[in-house]
């Protein structure tokens, strides 16, 4: 026998197998869902489909964001809140035990008095906008997350939350109540951006994979059909900020996620490093 060459082909075939076994483990989701060589659009398809089969709907206008490249942990402070000229707070201002926000209800008065048309989107967010700004509690970098139109009703919502390079931070927000007569109340969870850690960059894991995994949870707590209303990628880790704070700064590591709302206004927050949830 030529054992030189047959040497060769073993380690050429051992070579081979350590290919498929890296790609498959660690190569696009389309081949983690048995659908190699299939393009992004189909592998959305393909995982609708399956969520439908689930009780899960996921209508064709809902956006699926591909994976990002590697991401680091972002971490984020949460300061003590301090209002307008002089850094006064306005008495009436109290925590939510709950959630930790802090609430002010100016009632549409003083300057928070404004004439909206709530049918017009574009004015509600302007005019909480310019109050959150009037008052310092604009987050930095500000993008919508949330907004519940309540023009039949007379009161609309809008939620703002920080973002990072682009990428919005769901681990702090102002959520501002508007009526005809201006602002109605504010919920407050101050929360800004800081740095990026020193951690190397991780790969994310797919859109696709968490929306599986939501299906999944659903299915084990509920039988209801459910509809899904938005998937995004954020930055996101909670941290209970009930009860009195220190004057100093609170800081703490958030990861990337999967941000997924359902129509019925329930949110879900899953891992995007390590597929867990986050609540």
């Amino acid at each position: 026998m030529d054992w030189p060459k047959a040497r060769a082909i073993l380690l050429a075939a051992f070579c081979m197998v350590n290919l498929v076994l890296v790609y498959t483990i660690w190569g696009p989701s389309s081949s983690l869902l048995g659908m190699g060589g299939s393009t992004y659009a189909q592998e959305v398809a393909q995982v609708r489909d399956t969520l439908a089969e689930l009780g899960v709907a996921l209508p064709q206008s809902v956006a699926v964001p591909k994976a990002p490249p590697p991401m680091r942990f972002l971490r984020v402070e949460y300061r003590p809140l301090t209002s307008g000229e002089g850094g006064k707070v306005p008495s009436g201002i109290w925590r939510d035990p709950e959630s930790g926000a802090l609430v002010y209800h100016p009632g549409g008065q003083g300057s928070a008095s404004r004439e909206v048309d709530l049918k017009d989107r574009s004015q509600v967010e302007q005019a909480a906008m310019a109050y959150l700004r009037e008052q310092g509690w604009l987050p930095t970098d500000a993008v919508v997350s949330d907004f519940v139109d309540g023009a039949d009703e007379g009161l609309s919502t809008v939620a703002f939350v920080p973002s990072f390079e682009g990428v919005p931070v769901y681990s702090g927000y102002a959520q501002v109540d508007v009526s005809p007569r201006g602002v109605e109340e504010v919920r407050l969870l101050r929360v800004d951006p800081a740095e990026y850690s020193g951690a190397s960059p991780k790969a994310v894991r797919p859109a696709t994979e968490a929306l599986l995994r939501l299906a999944g949870r659903l299915q084990d707590v509920s039988d209801q059909p459910v509809t899904i209303r938005s998937v995004r990628l954020g930055y996101y880790a909670n941290r209970t900020l009930t009860g009195v704070q220190p004057d100093g700064v609170i800081g703490w590591d958030t990861v990337p996620v999967w941000r997924i709302e359902l129509e019925t206004g329930e949110v879900y927050y899953v891992n995007g490093f390590n597929g867990q949830w986050e609540s």
